[in-house]
């Protein structure tokens, strides 16, 4: 029988505590936009947390947390923190089950397909991050690199802008 990976019934790690987190950051985007320090401090602590973080815990978690990963690279945040928010989600797929590598590619290059010429930061997190996965994952997705790379550059030539 497989083992079935359930966050709500794990017990509170840090890392669990620092997704909950992040998933409240991102909840809260809705409103108002994400505190870039606040996002920056979280998200170093979630990168060192995945790497101290044994395997099995971070099953519980992964799902929840590439979520949230997603979700804030989308909302538009500044470089430095699609950058740390990228990193984590290529640590956090590599340590925990691999096998998501291929739905994340592939949400990210739907957004980057359904893009707006007029969000150049959310279009700039998602390009961002689907080269941290190409970085680490390379041979697994190459085949969507050409498609995503045209994409990411017609929709880059309209902003010049992705600070």
């Amino acid at each position: 029988m497989a083992k079935k990976y359930m966050a709500a019934a794990a017990p509170l790690s840090q890392f669990g505590v620092l997704v909950a987190q992040l998933e409240s950051i991102v909840a809260s985007a809705v409103h108002k936009s994400p505190e870039p320090l606040l996002c920056f401090d979280l998200l170093s602590d979630l990168i060192s947390a995945i790497d101290e973080d044994t395997k099995e815990n971070i099953l519980l978690w992964q799902r929840r947390c590439e979520d949230a990963l997603y979700s804030l690279l989308v909302i538009g945040g500044r470089r430095p923190v699609r950058h740390l928010a990228s990193v984590a989600m290529a640590k956090i797929i590599s340590k925990g089950d691999a096998i998501s590598i291929y739905s994340r590619a592939s949400s990210l290059q739907g957004f980057l397909s359904d893009g707006k010429k007029s969000e150049p930061q959310k279009i700039a997190g998602a390009a961002q991050c689907l080269g941290e996965l190409y970085k680490h994952f390379g041979r697994r997705i190459t085949s969507g690199l050409l498609e995503t790379t045209i994409i990411a550059t017609k929709l880059m030539k309209f902003s010049e802008v992705f600070s």
